[in-house]
Order: structure tokens, then C-alpha cells, then sequence
């Protein structure tokens, strides 16, 4: 006969299982940061045996089949002879243990399955494809075991005003050609409704990035933000009054 050795020690099987979730948000959110309450259905402690697996009042012990140790050994026999391997043991799923009487509600699992409410907070400064890790907020172990964590990956949503890159954004905007020619003031658009202005000098070429230092997004592990670029883009006017065309025709005559 041959053996595969003795019982091993017995890895964590009741921990809960992890979860992960996808959970989208607008880019105001990843900028200012935000908290969120979801439903989410998982297993949960049951609340009438207090993850034990047992009747109220009855007691838990040992597997007589594994005798506490959580396997079984097994006995394969073939043509080269027989083979010993050590199993989980079927009867107490490797724990060691039975209850006496199981519980009514989760049948001895020690957890039920239920739709819970979870908050949870999400840090300025994050972007698509990062992950936060809740500890201990996935699913419940098996009677009385740790539970698992949620990991949290985040997707930013489109704007339809501002291009983000890395902690960057980026804006377009139009002004017209007297702005352009004459120089002038603008107030740009903000995601946290402050009002920002820009200084447009005299002779602005169509397509001209102006940065504007840390007006971008917060930076997620540290201090500090990233900057705002906005590119002007001359408008050139479709629809001129008849005083209009001719302010446009003496200044064609100038060369201009």
C-alpha cells in the first residue's frame, strides 16, 4: 500500500467569498469625491443561530467522521497495489465539526443570503480602472468563519465638456473673431461651480492652449492638483447683419 503522507493542516474554508462590483460615476464625483449607497445581495450572518450553524440552546461537536480533523482518508485500489489520500472530509465540509441540530433558518450554514445596504465613500481624484478594497465587507464565512472583502472598481462616465488625462483636463471653447483680434476676458467653465476667468491676448490664434495652474483634478495619493488646458477656437460667423458686412468689408480694404 502506498501512502500520500498525514492530514494536512486545514486551510480557511469558511472564509466568505470576495466580491467585486463595478460602480460608475460622473467625473464631478471623481473630482470632489462622493459617497454612494447601494443594495447589494450577499450572505450574510443569520440572525438566529449567530453564524454558529446551530439551534439555539443546542450544542455543536466533533465529526465522528473525521474525528476533528476535517479529512477523511480515502483507500484507491488499482493494479500497481493500493493508494491512501487524505480528502475533505464530506461530513462536516473539512471543519471538524457538526452541529447537533442544525439550524432552522440557514440549515447549519451558519449564513443566508439577503439584499443589504452598503455606503460607501469614494476619495476625490479617482479614475477609471482603480480599485478600492472594503475589508471584511463581502460575503459572511461559514459559521463564524472571517468575512471576505469588496473590491470597488470605479468608471468614471464621458463629460461632455472636459477630456480628462491622468490628473489634466482638458476644455474647448469657442470666442469670436473681435475677441480673437481685440484681446478681452472669458469665464471658463468649472466642474466645481467656481468661476474662473481668462485674459485673452490681443491676437489669439485659432486653436491657442492656455494652462491654468492646479485647476485640474486632485491628486488621489498626495497633495496638490493637476491643470486645466483650454483651447480657443475662433468662431467664425455664419450669419452677418448688413452694418456687420460692411465693418468686414472695410476691413478687408485695410489688409485685415
Amino acid at each position: 500500500m502506498f501512502g500520500f503522507g498525514t492530514p494536512r493542516r486545514r486551510r480557511d474554508i469558511k472564509r466568505g467569498k470576495d466580491i467585486e462590483i463595478t460602480l460608475e460615476i460622473s467625473l464631478e464625483e471623481a473630482i470632489k469625491g462622493t459617497e454612494r449607497v447601494i443594495g447589494l445581495e450577499k450572505m450574510v450572518v443569520c440572525p438566529r443561530c449567530q453564524g454558529t450553524g446551530a439551534e439555539p440552546g443546542s450544542k455543536i461537536k466533533e465529526c465522528f467522521s473525521c474525528r476533528g480533523t476535517g479529512q477523511v482518508q480515502q483507500i484507491k485500489r488499482t493494479i500497481f497495489g493500493s493508494f491512501t489520500r487524505w480528502t475533505v472530509c464530506p461530513e462536516c465540509k473539512g471543519e471538524g465539526y457538526i452541529p447537533e441540530k442544525p439550524c432552522n433558518v440557514c440549515k447549519g450554514e451558519g449564513r443566508i443570503k439577503e439584499e443589504v445596504e452598503m455606503r460607501i465613500r469614494i476619495p476625490r481624484g479617482v479614475d477609471t480602472g482603480q480599485v478600492i478594497k472594503l475589508r471584511g465587507k463581502g460575503e459572511a464565512g461559514r459559521k463564524g468563519g472571517k468575512p471576505g472583502d469588496l473590491y470597488v472598481k470605479i468608471l468614471v462616465k464621458r463629460h461632455p465638456l472636459f477630456e480628462r488625462r491622468g490628473d489634466d483636463l482638458y476644455i474647448t471653447l469657442p470666442i469670436s473673431f473681435s475677441k480673437a483680434a481685440l484681446g478681452g476676458q472669458i469665464e471658463i467653465p468649472t466642474l466645481e461651480g467656481k468661476r474662473i476667468f481668462l485674459k485673452v491676448p490681443a491676437g489669439t490664434d485659432s486653436g491657442k492652449v492656455f494652462r491654468i495652474s492646479g485647476k485640474g483634478v486632485p491628486h488621489f495619493s498626495g497633495y496638490g492638483r493637476g491643470n486645466l488646458y483650454v483651447e480657443l477656437i475662433v468662431k467664425t460667423p455664419k450669419h452677418l447683419t448688413r452694418k456687420q458686412r460692411e465693418l468686414l468689408e472695410q476691413l478687408r480694404k485695410e489688409g485685415i
